[in-house]
């Protein structure tokens, strides 16, 4: 938990310049205090009285084995990615990122939690064959919240490549479902990112340039989910805009697959952010998780 990793109320401002669809975004992230996170609190409440969209992320870890908050790091991965498409596009969706392990097992933090979403993020960590204690708990006490008119996705993260991180994903969204949600994935791929058992890049850890590549793929399709309302054809008219459909793996002219050594630079500098989190006490993981919302 982050508490117990002494999250600290320091003040920063972290600017990071990514290239998002073919454009530089520069992106501030506040590091925060009581203040900061007040503030955002009354964003969000005015965002949901202005009809946008309301998308929230919660991450279900640290993971049982290391204790590192990878499955948090790759949520704010695309979380920041997804907010850099809302200011490019200027779409109409509201953020909010929660840390699930500091209320798994209060009933009404979680049911006051999912009441809040047009769009459920769910990130977990793997444990043996599936979901870690944390997304266990977490739906068995807050299973009876309704979900239906909502969508759901997730993300996962695992320390090799077929050690259950598919199984955490399927396992969350079968749950959301069980209470109404209607789940979607990036077509055919479950997100899930190994940060262990692999050997490039072999820091514990570590993420590469082609899974912000998938981060940023998956942004863009929960931004259509978002806003698509159900209407197919709008759907695929936000998939035009904003460059993404299910089928992520067709290499085209505009939007060659595997992507290309000048695409990926584009993620450099999100990557470096990312990469630098890992470690509970670096001023990047301060940053990132000054980001956060609180039940």
């Amino acid at each position: 938990m982050i508490k117990q990793w002494g999250r600290k109320a320091v003040i920063t401002l972290l600017s990071v310049v990514i290239f998002v669809g073919g454009s530089v975004c520069s992106l501030a992230i506040e590091a925060g205090s009581d203040a900061v996170i007040e503030t955002r609190a009354a964003d969000q409440r005015a965002d949901g009285r202005s009809g946008k969209k309301q998308v929230v992320f919660i991450s279900l870890a640290p993971s049982p084995y290391t204790n590192r908050h990878d499955c948090m790091r790759a949520g704010f991965g695309i979380y920041i990615l997804l907010r850099n498409h809302i200011k490019q596009f200027k779409l109409p969706i509201s953020l909010s990122y929660y840390d699930g392990s500091e209320f798994f097992q209060d009933q009404g933090a979680i049911a006051k939690v999912l009441s809040l979403g047009n769009v459920y993020v769910m990130g977990g960590s793997t444990w043996g064959q599936g979901p870690a204690f944390y997304a266990r708990r977490f739906f068995e006490i807050g299973g009876e919240s309704n979900l239906m008119g909502s969508s759901a996705t997730a993300w996962a993260t695992s320390g090799g490549a077929h050690t259950g991180g598919a199984e955490v994903v399927h396992s969350m969204l079968r749950s959301m479902m069980g209470m109404g949600a209607n789940a979607f994935t990036l077509g055919q791929k479950y997100m899930v990112f190994t940060t262990d058992e692999r050997l490039n890049p072999t820091t514990p850890g570590a993420f590469s340039r082609f899974d912000m590549w998938y981060m940023d793929q998956f942004a863009r399709m929960i931004a259509v989910q978002a806003l698509a309302d159900g209407d197919r054809i709008k759907a695929q008219r936000l998939g035009v805009r904003l460059g993404v459909s299910p089928f992520y793996f067709k290499s085209t002219d505009s939007k060659p697959f595997p992507p290309p050594p000048e695409v990926l630079d584009r993620y450099d500098a999100l990557l470096a952010l990312i990469n630098s989190s890992a470690k509970p006490d670096s001023k990047s993981w301060k940053s990132l998780t000054a980001l956060l919302s609180v039940p």
